[in-house]
C-alpha cells in the first residue's frame, strides 16, 4: 500500500511506541492497488492461544530457585511471595508445548508474546527463532513451526534493578552486588520483571 505523488511517495506505517522499520524501494512501481494501511499491516488469524502451565528455570547462580518452578499462568515475577523470584535479576527459560492442527504453506508464522521485560530468545522445536527487544514483541517461527506438537522455549532476562533493591534489606556483609552509585533504597518500587503474556500463535498473510 502507498501513494505517490508529484515529488514523493507515500507509505502509511504502523509502529509501537519506540519501534523503527525500513521501509525499502527496489524497483520503480506504477499506481498502488490500495492505501489501505492493512495492506502493508495484514492481521493475523490466531493459531493458538499458550495459555497452558508453564515451566520456568530461573538461573540459580543469580540466586533464582533451585529447582524450575511451575507457573500455572504467566505472571509478574515481583508479586511473588518467593524473595528468589521476587527479586531475581538475570535470565529465566519458560518452557511449555503448543499443538497446531496445520502449517498452511504461504502463510508467514508469527510467535507474539503479548508483553515483556526486558529482552527475550526465541526457540521453537530446539532451533533458534531470534531476539526480541522492544514492541511489537513477536518473532516469525515459520522455519521452525510444524503441524502436531511443538516445544516452545522463552528466554528472558530482565536488568539488575530489582535485586539492587533485594540487597537493600540485606546485612551489608551479606549483599553479593555492589555498585558504586545505588539510585534505591528498600522502599523503591520493583521493575515489573518476565513474561506477562498474553503468548499467542499467529498466521499472516506474507
Amino acid at each position: 500500500a502507498f501513494r505517490i505523488n508529484s515529488k514523493s511517495t507515500i507509505v502509511p506505517l504502523k509502529m509501537e511506541p519506540y519501534e523503527s522499520q525500513f521501509i525499502i524501494f527496489r524497483k520503480s512501481a506504477e499506481k498502488a492497488v490500495t492505501f489501505d494501511l492493512t495492506a502493508n499491516f495484514p492481521d493475523g488469524k490466531n493459531l493458538a492461544d499458550l495459555t497452558g502451565v508453564w515451566t520456568v528455570t530461573f538461573d540459580h547462580s543469580k540466586r533464582g530457585p533451585a529447582k524450575p518452578v511451575v507457573f500455572k499462568g504467566l505472571s509478574d515475577w515481583t508479586l511473588s511471595s518467593n524473595d528468589s523470584i521476587k527479586y531475581f535479576s538475570g535470565t529465566a527459560v519458560y518452557k511449555t508445548s503448543v499443538k497446531l492442527a496445520e502449517v498452511q504453506p504461504g502463510k508467514k508464522i508469527v510467535l507474539n508474546l503479548g508483553q515483556l521485560t526486558a529482552m527475550a530468545k526465541v526457540k521453537v522445536n530446539g532451533k533458534e527463532a531470534g531476539g526480541l527487544w522492544t514492541a511489537p514483541w513477536q518473532v516469525d517461527i515459520s522455519a521452525v513451526v510444524k503441524p502436531g506438537n511443538n516445544e516452545v522455549e522463552i528466554s528472558v532476562v530482565n536488568n539488575w534493578m530489582n535485586r539492587l533493591i533485594g540487597d537493600q534489606k540485606l546485612p551489608v556483609d551479606q549483599r553479593p552486588t555492589w555498585s558504586p552509585v545505588i539510585p534505591y533504597n528498600t522502599e523503591s518500587p520493583l521493575q515489573p520483571s518476565g513474561l506477562f503474556g498474553p503468548v499467542h500463535i499467529l498466521a499472516v498473510e506474507k
